[in-house]
């Protein structure tokens, strides 16, 4: 989603008036019930796909299981409610401060350990960023948001959402292939920027073997993706690409 604002250019020396498309960012107020508790929430989004933002978020936060977890979604406009047919809890943290690394990774619940059995060439890797950019609607128009992408071992996109938060981008798509009861762990998760903690925190509970990045992983993401078995591949650029974990999955890399 994009408006047009008008913006005063200067392009080689000359200024002049003109409109320029600029990604929405909303607030998204999350209310979470069961019984007589409730907890309320607020994601600063892009303001599409919102269900799917929820289930996901809800989903790798540990707060939900699964689809039966819900019993119901009221939405309207920048507000939601979910209904959970069980209790819950939001204070839970994964990691205490910066400086611990992975600390307490091994104890996250729905932790995948050992990920898929997928295997894919280089040459579908490398392609993907392109694959995936071609899909990114929003970015086109905006040059704004942040992508991620589930794809399958021939590199053909299932799909791909977008979003100005990365972390977003990854829970609406989490979201979406729950939804569509799709098992992520024969899956490529692509993103368009970095890989830190978080993303491939979010991807472990999710089930991607592997994760390909346009850009860099943080040494906590390589860290956490050795401890659960993914496949991090980073710099997808051009023809070339970095693997930083588990380099058995990528068929055509020396070991």
């Amino acid at each position: 989603m994009s408006e047009r604002i008008r913006v005063l250019r200067y392009v080689e020396g000359k200024a002049f008036l003109d409109y320029d498309g600029i990604a929405v960012e909303e607030p998204l107020r999350l209310t979470i019930v069961h019984g007589g508790s409730h907890r309320t929430i607020y994601i600063m989004r892009t303001p599409i796909d919102d269900r799917e933002l929820a289930v996901g978020f809800l989903f790798t936060q540990g707060i939900i299981g699964g689809l039966d977890d819900i019993e119901h979604i009221e939405e309207s406009g920048n507000f939601m409610t979910i209904y959970l047919a069980k209790p819950f809890n939001l204070e839970r943290e994964f990691m205490v401060n910066s400086s611990c690394g992975v600390c307490g990774a091994g104890s996250l619940p729905g932790l995948i350990l050992g990920g898929g059995s997928i295997k894919v060439h280089s040459k579908v890797l490398i392609e993907m960023p392109r694959i995936m950019a071609a899909r990114q609607r929003i970015f086109s128009e905006t040059g704004g948001l942040h992508a991620a992408g589930a794809f399958n071992a021939y590199g053909d996109p299932l799909f791909v959402e977008e979003d100005v938060g990365r972390h977003n981008a990854v829970d609406k798509l989490i979201g979406k292939l729950l939804i569509a009861g799709i098992d992520p762990r024969s899956l490529i998760l692509q993103v368009s920027g970095r890989v830190g903690y978080e993303i491939a925190e979010k991807a472990a509970i999710a089930g991607f073997p592997i994760i390909s990045a346009i850009s860099a992983p943080t040494t906590s993401a390589v860290q956490l993706c050795e401890l659960a078995g993914i496949s991090l591949v980073g710099f997808v650029r051009g023809s070339k690409l970095n693997v930083y974990s588990h380099p058995e999955r990528i068929m055509d890399v020396p070991r």
